[in-house]
């Protein structure tokens, strides 16, 4: 009877087929899963970073200070809204102002020198940022970093 068995080949290939499907499948559903996974790490991590890379910012008559919270930031730009409700930017991405938690850097003021694309001159290093705009002029200042928190 087992010789019979063996000796009867119908089926062979819908069985094979069929095992072989079920490993494309596992195959597939693994790496969605593992990429899942990475993904879903990335993103706490990035929220953990986030969550402590807060800043502040103090602007009381005409000077400014940037001050970090928690861990270190690296500074994107700075947003200025004029006393004639016009907003303004600086882009600091290229200076790469890399700020120490608990570490301070002053904004200090300029005459008005506005790049072609209308956005605002500044300088700046590990010493402090010069902001060519008159702090006269300015109702609110909020400054960006590179995680997106914005003060």
């Amino acid at each position: 009877m087992i010789r019979r068995l063996l000796k009867n080949k119908k089926g062979t290939a819908e069985v094979i087929g069929s095992v072989m499907f079920i490993i494309i499948l596992l195959f597939f559903f693994t790496n969605v899963y593992v990429w899942h996974d990475a993904a879903t790490k990335e993103m706490n991590d990035l929220y953990v970073q986030k969550m402590n890379a807060g800043m502040e910012v103090t602007f009381v008559g005409g000077s400014a200070t940037i001050t970090a919270k928690g861990s270190g930031v690296v500074l994107s730009r700075i947003w200025i809204v004029a006393s004639s409700n016009e907003h303004l930017y600086a882009d600091l991405e290229g200076s790469g102002i890399h700020l120490q938690a608990g570490k301070t850097i002053p904004i200090n003021f300029g005459s008005q020198i506005l790049k072609a694309d209308g956005s605002i001159q500044v300088e700046g290093n590990a010493d402090g940022i010069t902001l060519h705009y008159p702090s006269n002029n300015i109702k609110k200042l909020s400054v960006v970093n590179t995680l997106g928190i914005v003060v």
